[in-house]
């Protein structure tokens, strides 16, 4: 069974907050097949957001949960080589997102242009002075 998750599967899995839920997704996990369920790089980015704004969790919390995820068989995520980048250079300082935009542009050799000075030594990203 190929499938997709949404952010609210993967927020059950990581907050524990409601054990009816989080059996249902540990059952449905099991159920499939090694690589068999996607999870695109926008659940990740909404992920980190509800879990670290609206649960408050911290970023470390949030990031070694990620690494959790990437290391379960069943799951596939999209722009997995970049996830694993940006959640180093997001222990390092940056945001979990902008670390992930630039790591995806950078996967295909471009630099993402910013006005964001928080990012201009960010070595994905060009500084718009």
């Amino acid at each position: 069974m190929k499938i997709a998750l949404d952010t609210n599967i993967l927020v059950r899995l990581i907050a524990l907050d409601d054990p009816s839920r989080v059996k249902k997704a540990i059952a449905l996990i099991e159920s499939c097949d090694p690589r068999d369920i996607f999870v695109c790089h926008g659940v990740l980015i909404e992920t980190y957001f509800v879990l670290t704004k609206k649960y408050g969790l911290s970023k470390e919390k949030v990031l070694a949960s990620f690494v959790e995820l990437l290391s379960v068989p069943q799951f596939c995520f999209e722009y997995e080589t970049s996830v694993r980048l940006a959640i180093v250079k997001c222990a390092k300082g940056y945001t979990f997102n902008d670390a992930l935009f630039g790591e995806i542009g950078a996967s295909r050799n471009l630099k993402t242009y910013t006005f964001d000075k928080g990012l201009k030594d960010n070595r994905n990203f060009e500084y718009i002075h």
